[in-house]
C-alpha cells in the first residue's frame, strides 16, 4: 500500500471519528520521517494547533498495516471496521476482514494489551 492510500484511509477514519480536516487548525502528518514509526505501519497524527500559547492536541494517532489494511488508533488501541473502510480495502485489493489471532497478533505489535473496536457507524 502506497502511503497516498494510506492517508486515503486515515481521511475516512478522522471522519469517522468526527475530526474535521477542513478545519485551518487541525493539521494530519505522517509520523514516518525518514524511517517506519512502527514497521509494516504506515503512521500519521492529527494535531489540532492551540491558538493561545501552550501545547498543540493530539486528536489521534493512527497506523494502518500495509499488508493488510488494517487501522488502528494507536493511543487509544482502537481497530477500525466499518463499512466504508471495507469498501475502501476491497478497491485496494486488501482483504475484507481479519481473523481474531490476526487482530491480537497486531495489537500485539502496536502495544496494545487491551484492544477495542470503534462503533460500526
Amino acid at each position: 500500500m502506497s502511503l497516498s492510500q494510506a492517508r486515503r484511509m486515515v481521511i475516512l477514519v478522522a471522519r469517522h471519528d468526527h475530526i474535521d480536516l477542513t478545519d485551518t487548525h487541525v493539521e494530519l502528518n505522517s509520523m514516518d520521517l525518514g524511517a517506519d514509526f512502527i514497521p509494516g505501519y504506515s503512521s500519521f497524527i492529527i494535531i489540532r494547533e492551540s491558538d493561545t500559547p501552550g501545547p498543540d492536541e493530539t486528536l489521534r494517532r493512527y497506523a494502518i498495516n500495509r499488508r493488510s489494511g488494517d487501522v488502528w488508533e494507536i493511543n487509544l488501541c482502537t481497530h477500525y471496521d466499518f463499512p466504508e473502510l471495507t469498501h475502501m480495502r476491497r478497491a485496494l485489493a486488501l482483504h475484507d476482514a481479519p481473523a481474531a489471532g490476526d487482530l491480537a497478533a497486531e495489537g500485539k505489535e502496536l502495544g496494545c494489551t487491551d484492544q477495542r473496536s470503534a462503533p460500526a457507524s
